[in-house]
């Protein structure tokens, strides 16, 4: 094996370990280690923010401090399929959150599936950290876990015809809890999901 595809196959296991990591830091609230991943101007674009990811690792912080006793959060996450050009890497990763929460005393297994789109840099000191990550929404899902204990017209008081089909859980999760959805959330198979591969690859082969 050439020099080249060693480097390059060192340079996968990297990213695909960052990757990873990040998922992990997030669920263990190890928020140091989480803002590690992303470079010093690294941002995020997801659901309930899209804006600088120190930010997004601030407020997920209070987030899981608001957490209730037996709620949780976990991050399942693959191996990216990772295109390289130097210290540039473009990288497509399957995820799932699953998540117990509870609503109005009511507890429910929530579910989402889903796709990073991830803009990846390995600067001056030679580790790859993110530099953009964006979240792509395919289907999510809610179960009662004691359904029998829902009052007749629980969600009554929601359109779900407001939300998109894709997150439409999500969207009620997040009008429960006052947050606003973020403008530019993307769906699978779309116009704006297309753009985003053609911008990602325009960036990763414009590399100076």
């Amino acid at each position: 094996m050439d020099e080249a595809r060693v480097n390059a196959a060192a340079d996968r296991q990297e990213i695909n370990e960052l990757l990873m990591y990040w998922g992990q830091a997030r669920d263990r609230a190890e928020w140091e280690n989480l803002r590690n991943c992303f470079q010093p101007d690294g941002t995020i674009d997801i659901a309930w923010i899209s804006g600088p990811a120190s930010e997004f690792v601030d407020n997920s912080a209070e987030r899981l401090a608001e957490f209730k006793q037996g709620e949780y959060s976990k991050h399942v996450m693959s191996p990216g399929r990772i295109q390289l050009n130097g210290n540039r890497a473009f990288s497509q990763c399957h995820f799932n959150h699953i998540s117990h929460v509870i609503v109005n005393g009511h507890e429910f297994d929530w579910e989402f599936w889903g796709q990073f789109f991830d803009l990846i840099e390995k600067r001056e000191d030679g580790v790859w950290r993110l530099f953009n990550r964006t979240m792509v929404y395919e289907k999510d899902r809610l179960d009662a876990v004691h359904p029998d204990a829902l009052l007749e017209g629980y969600f009554d008081d929601t359109d779900f015809a407001e939300f998109l089909p894709e997150v439409r859980f999500l969207s009620w999760r997040l009008k429960k809890n006052d947050i606003p959805t973020a403008n530019n959330l993307l769906i699978i198979n779309s116009p704006e999901e297309s753009a985003l591969i053609d911008d990602s690859v325009n960036w990763l082969v414009s590399k100076a």
